[in-house]
């Protein structure tokens, strides 16, 4: 049951680190955030003002010789609902990107707690091997431009930015 296990968890996370962790899902992240995290904090700041101020109307507002209910009643009652309705709504935006920040950091966790396995069959590695002992894969990459010896996952040098072939 556990033997494949480390097979299945690479494979339902390949690719999913490039796009949780991508530059458009940033930016959507960021967005996400930006907008849903003030959103919600307004509505529930206008939800807590509007429960104070119903609270604390005192008993001359529901006296029958002021006409009834009045203004300091009615207004954070009715107001109540849209605040509620707009905190929930930025909640749930602020969530989103939330959940977009939870993915990229986990496909990072899980690319290096699987690191110390060959990217192409899975066969467990020592520190310092440049190459698999079971299928040959290379392991490092070296970079063309400064020769720095970078992880074989990168995409791009570590030293100057160069991409890796």
């Amino acid at each position: 049951m556990f033997k494949n296990l480390r097979d299945e968890i690479v494979k339902l996370n390949s690719g999913a680190n490039d796009v949780a962790n991508s530059e458009k899902a940033i930016k959507l992240r960021k967005k996400l955030l930006s907008i849903g995290l003030p959103i919600a904090i307004i509505g529930f700041v206008g939800v807590f003002v509007c429960f104070v101020l119903f609270a604390t109307a005192g008993m001359s507002a529901f006296d029958a010789e002021g006409g009834g209910f009045t203004a300091r009643v009615i207004v954070p009652f009715v107001l109540i609902i849209p605040c509620a309705v707009m905190g929930g709504f930025g909640s749930m935006i602020a969530s989103l990107g939330f959940k977009i920040a939870v993915a990229g950091y986990t496909t990072k966790l899980v690319d290096t707690t699987i690191g110390n396995n060959c990217p192409n069959c899975g066969d467990e590695i020592a520190e310092g091997e440049m190459f698999c002992s079971q299928c040959g894969s290379a392991l490092k990459k070296q970079c063309a431009k400064c020769g720095y010896t970078n992880n074989g996952k990168n995409q791009f040098c570590e030293k100057c930015g160069e991409k890796l072939d």
